[in-house]
């Protein structure tokens, strides 16, 4: 029977020819926690010992190992686990050539130099697989900071890592992605206001509309904008979604809600467009699309606004509009509730804190200087002083 540390369930047993193992099956439900033991050790069994040493290892995650199991695909997990792996110089120099269209000068040279310093840390000989791990990233942090890198700075070359465990998993070369934590940032929050929006969007040519009325109306990246399909989206009654690719989540897609307006856009753009089924919703490419923001916000007098922004402009609005912040979290996408409230100083629940002072003060009569002069202070309402 798997074991249990606080509400987590853990595999806690020997496997002849691997070892001892006991590692987080990351579930809380006792039933599903004997299921996925009973996975290893049916795949034990079986004698895919690769498979069960990658969980052990970290090379593949429970849920992920799960899904293939449960879905019949366990062949093609194995052949990717098995697939020859490729020096981490060599990944890089791959992965900067396959995004460079999609960026900006500027930007590949700022992966690059990110890029530049991981390989420094981890050798350019070294394996993909072995340096996209969760504890060799955290190593590169904090090597990064006791060079004197500002945590900006390790932020920017914890990005550009990122973009190459992205690259690393398209190419087969991973099967997970690490665990990359960034430090909080404190950059300000770009976003428009209502009368900015209108001149940005009537700025923007008729063709290009759709695409960033949907980031505008919805708080999507652009990279999820860009990758979906026909099929991905859900019209009905109670309102329309769309199912956003997010590795982060069980089933690897959230739902999105999108809003009429931009709804009604998007039917007519696939109407226009004669576009159905699997065919892509946007297919311009990205540095047109960029160039076309550029344009807009040049002719609109927006200075300083990035696409990425527009995903700011979406949250605040959500969260002005009273919207419960982890509801918001949803809609995003944030893995967690801390990345969501960076917009809590816009929501009316947490900006308006002067009413719950004035309730206390009330309700301890307070108020009424009459009331506390001359009163005698009293010990406070504890059982012992610490």
């Amino acid at each position: 029977m798997a074991a249990k540390r606080g509400n987590i369930y853990y595999v806690k047993r020997h496997f002849p020819g691997i070892g001892k193992i006991f590692k987080s099956l990351q579930t809380r439900n006792a039933d599903r926690a004997r299921a996925l033991e009973q996975m290893l050790l049916s795949l034990h069994g079986q004698g895919r010992l690769e498979l069960v040493r990658a969980f052990a290892e970290g090379q593949v995650q429970i849920q992920s190992l799960a899904e293939a199991f449960e879905s019949g695909r366990i062949h093609k997990l194995s052949h990717q686990l098995r697939r020859k792996d490729t020096t981490v110089g060599l990944a890089v120099s791959d992965g900067l050539r396959a995004k460079a269209p999609d960026v900006q000068d500027s930007t590949l040279k700022r992966y690059s130099e990110g890029l530049d310093h991981f390989v420094a840390f981890v050798g350019a000989d070294a394996s993909v697989r072995d340096s996209l791990r969760s504890e060799t990233v955290q190593s590169f942090k904090a090597a990064r900071l006791s060079q004197g890198a500002s945590r900006e700075t390790v932020n920017n070359d914890l990005g550009a890592v990122s973009i190459l465990a992205t690259h690393a998993i398209r190419k087969g070369w991973i099967v997970e992605r690490p665990t990359i934590k960034r430090f909080p940032s404190k950059a300000r929050i770009s976003y428009l206001e209502a009368d900015q929006i209108r001149l940005y969007m009537a700025s923007l040519r008729k063709g290009f509309r759709p695409l960033f009325q949907l980031l505008l109306g919805t708080g999507m990246r652009l990279g999820e904008a860009e990758n979906l399909t026909v099929n991905d989206l859900r019209f009905g009654p109670d309102g329309t979604r769309v199912l956003v690719r997010d590795a982060k989540t069980p089933t690897g897609v959230r739902p999105v809600f999108v809003p009429n307006w931009v709804a009604a856009a998007l039917q007519d753009h696939i109407e226009a467009s004669s576009l159905a089924g699997s065919d892509r919703l946007f297919c311009v490419p990205r540095r047109t699309t960029q160039k076309e923001h550029a344009r807009a916000c040049s002719i609109a007098g927006l200075k300083d606004y990035t696409i990425h922004d527009h995903r700011h402009t979406a949250a605040v609005h959500l969260a002005r509009s009273g919207m419960p912040l982890h509801l918001l979290q949803q809609q995003l996408g944030h893995a967690n509730i801390s990345q969501t409230m960076r917009y809590a100083t816009y929501h009316p629940a947490y900006s308006d804190v002067a009413r719950y002072f004035e309730r206390v003060e009330e309700g301890l009569g307070l108020g009424e200087p009459d009331q506390v002069q001359g009163a005698v202070p009293a010990r406070p309402n504890s059982e012992r002083n610490v």
